[in-house]
């Protein structure tokens, strides 16, 4: 199978390397020369595509998945893609939990109001161009050395009761394959760990299950939907042990 990743930054070089050690063809693209050879590690091609300039490729003609992993807040690429004129039989976007208010209650992908507009209009960029798109949004995206440790290794957490949504990579490349080899279509999911514990409680290594994980007086983005629809168990499904 062809896959082709455009836009590959910190998860897509990941979904890269994770894709081709599973035998897949995946096509890599980048809006950075400076990323090509580092890229050309873990994909069997790797191309420059800015869409500020650029609006399709015929190397990505044959492509049998496209993921599109833009900045997800960013405008600037939307005028290319609308011009591409390649066609993809199934086509994946990497969005963002960003796109819902922040507000103390929880989330669903049935909340459709108030959502924030520079991801909103993203997502409806590319539903316009490809109505088969299935949406990730994910998470704070975590594992490896991206950990709440790491960015608070030299400063204070200003609310360590702040209950979290985050993700781990590793979720995000069995999740993405999930949904390659699946037949559902025009889905809007949201990927984040099923357990929310508060920062603190992360920063702190406290064990155990955290109480009240649903707490509808914080911001809670909730998965069920996905974890229903795809009777999927997540392989790190609390944060708290995201990271030795």
């Amino acid at each position: 199978m062809k896959i082709a990743i455009i836009g590959c930054g910190w998860v897509g070089k990941k979904l890269a390397e994770y894709l081709t050690g599973k035998g897949q063809y995946v096509i890599a693209t980048t809006t950075s020369p400076e990323k090509i050879q580092e890229l050309k590690t873990v994909a069997a091609e790797v191309h420059l595509l800015d869409f500020s300039k650029d609006s399709g490729a015929e190397f990505l003609n044959d492509t049998d998945v496209a993921i599109f992993s833009m900045p997800i807040s960013h405008s600037s690429w939307f005028k290319g893609f609308e011009n591409m004129t390649n066609t993809f039989p199934k086509t994946i976007l990497f969005s963002s939990t960003g796109i819902y208010p922040q507000e103390n209650r929880i989330f669903s992908e049935k909340d459709t109001t108030n959502l924030r507009p520079d991801i909103a209009a993203a997502e409806k960029t590319v539903r316009e161009k490809y109505p088969q798109t299935n949406i990730l949004r994910f998470g704070g995206l975590m594992g490896s050395e991206r950990s709440l440790q790491n960015f608070f290794r030299n400063r204070e957490v200003s609310n360590p009761e702040k209950r979290v949504n985050y993700i781990h990579y590793e979720d995000i490349l069995a999740i993405v394959e999930l949904l390659i080899i699946s037949d559902k279509a025009s889905g809007i999911y949201n990927v984040v760990a099923p357990e929310h514990p508060a920062m603190g409680e992360i920063l702190n290594g406290v064990d155990g299950k955290t109480v009240d994980s649903y707490d509808s007086r914080q911001r809670i983005i909730s998965s069920e939907l996905f974890i229903q629809e795809f009777n999927y168990s997540f392989l790190h499904p609390d944060p708290k042990s995201f990271n030795p």
